[in-house]
């Protein structure tokens, strides 16, 4: 009879054990407190690391971000830093003040993990209001971020604490509201530079000069009062599909609120081939991503004047320059050779005949 009880006792808190390991809710503070069951993990920017099972491991990142895991076997995990979002845009009004943290298992675990920022004050000097910070991942079914539903800030006189518990893992990052602040629309006719990921507003039948931050040009007019908003990648978004093109350049993305009409030139100063790698400025061309055949395509009337590249569009897209590979490797002087070889040969049967 105590043997039964004690069975059924230990079944009790076994599932109880797995309720509060996969849930991912209750007191968000929970899985922080006491020691860990292992040392502190140190690992390297991609490096992968064992995670045993039932284990509560405890990782510092090369950025100094804070993870603590939990799961229910045992997996490896491997961690992914980087400065720029690879990812889709962010919430508008929000910017991030963390690195972007791609944190991946080998294979679909049960988990409980706190994910955890320490900033002294000196490096919330300029970042805003600690108390709008938020933990935010990708959501890659719905294309677009969100926030942790378990999140929280802890301000001390030293600084600020940013946590948050989840039971996945994605891509992840701290975002903060931005604030406020006026907003700049450019005059007809005036070279306007918009600020990335930014919204501005045009009138309809005025010709706008727009340029970017890092260096395009945008001649624009369209049929109605619109709002724009272009978005710069360091990296494409999308890859190139096409196996003789290589993207030289910045992606920029152009957004309208609406269905206007548009009549656009887009150039670009090629001021230091090298610094892009191009290695034949005749084969650089303007190309969009088409969103309804997943392609890249050029469109056709583009053109090269010196050192800037130009093209003219009706529409918005993802776009980006590309360099052609040469596919005739050959030059003149060695195509003529044999020629010239072959005459000499000719001449001297000539004579012997003679």
């Amino acid at each position: 009879m105590i043997r039964k009880k004690l069975t059924v006792f230990l079944i009790t808190l076994t599932l109880l054990g797995v309720y509060f390991l996969t849930s991912g809710t209750g007191d968000p503070t929970s899985i922080t407190d006491g020691p860990p069951d292992d040392p502190w993990l140190y690992p390297g920017n991609g490096e992968k690391i064992n995670i045993t099972a039932g284990n509560r491991t405890q990782i510092r990142t090369t950025s100094g971000n804070q993870i603590q895991i939990c799961t229910n076997e045992s997996v490896k995990l491997q961690i992914n830093e980087s400065d720029t979002n690879p990812a889709g845009s962010l919430p508008n009004k929000t910017r991030a003040v963390n690195r972007y943290m791609h944190i991946e298992l080998n294979g679909t675990v049960a988990m409980n993990a706190t994910l955890c920022r320490n900033y002294t004050n000196s490096e919330l000097n300029g970042l805003g209001n600690v108390s709008t910070f938020r933990w935010a991942y990708y959501n890659t079914s719905k294309f677009q971020w969100e926030y942790a539903h378990q999140n929280w800030v802890e301000i001390t006189s030293e600084g600020a604490s940013v946590r948050c518990n989840t039971s996945h893992f994605s891509l992840w990052t701290i975002l903060a509201a931005v604030e406020e602040s006026p907003i700049q629309n450019p005059n007809p006719g005036t070279p306007f530079e918009c600020k990335n990921g930014t919204g501005f507003a045009v009138q309809a039948g005025s010709r706008y000069q727009i340029k970017t931050q890092s260096g395009f040009s945008l001649e624009l007019k369209l049929n109605q009062s619109s709002e724009i908003t272009v978005t710069e990648y360091e990296e494409s978004p999308k890859v190139m599909t096409k196996a003789q093109h290589h993207i030289r350049t910045q992606a920029f993305k152009i957004e309208l609120n609406n269905s206007a009409q548009i009549q656009a030139n887009f150039s670009y100063k090629i001021s230091n081939k090298n610094q892009y790698g191009i290695k034949n400025m005749e084969k650089l061309k303007f190309m969009f991503y088409n969103e309804s055949s997943k392609d890249w395509e050029a469109p056709k009337h583009q053109w090269l004047e010196g050192d800037t590249l130009y093209c003219n569009t009706t529409h918005f897209s993802l776009w980006t320059i590309v360099e052609e590979e040469t596919t005739d490797s050959s030059t003149p002087g060695f195509t003529i050779l044999p020629l010239i070889l072959f005459g000499v040969v000719i001449a001297r049967n000539a004579k012997k005949r003679k």
